[in-house]
């Protein structure tokens, strides 16, 4: 019961302002203020990722692409190290030229 009177005597002084108006509309605008800032700052932070996520997919397209290609080159060798075995001349030009300029890419 004393917890009762208690509430009752604290009810008129909390109707009282506990700031002045002027300073709680400055608080206020400046919290609202910080939340446009975040808000730009989390869209900025969106847009980086994802733009991150685009360059990674790229990057990874491009990595598939040289996977292929470098299993295409290494058919084409084989293929080729296979025919001057199977016949015609030994000393054949043409066998080292293919070979050097398909490791030329490497180089690059």
């Amino acid at each position: 019961m004393e917890a009762n009177l208690e509430l009752r005597d604290k009810e008129p002084e909390s109707s009282a302002p506990l700031v002045p108006m002027s300073y709680a509309e400055k608080a206020m605008a400046s919290l609202m203020r910080l939340h446009g800032e975040l808000m730009d700052e989390k869209e900025r932070r969106v847009d980086l990722y994802r733009r991150l996520m685009e360059k990674d997919q790229a990057v990874a397209e491009l990595r598939m692409y040289v996977s292929v290609l470098e299993e295409k080159l290494a058919d084409a060798q084989r293929r080729s190290a296979a025919r001057p075995s199977s016949g015609g001349s030994p000393g054949h030009a043409g066998s080292p030229r293919r070979t050097e300029s398909s490791d030329a890419w490497r180089a690059w």
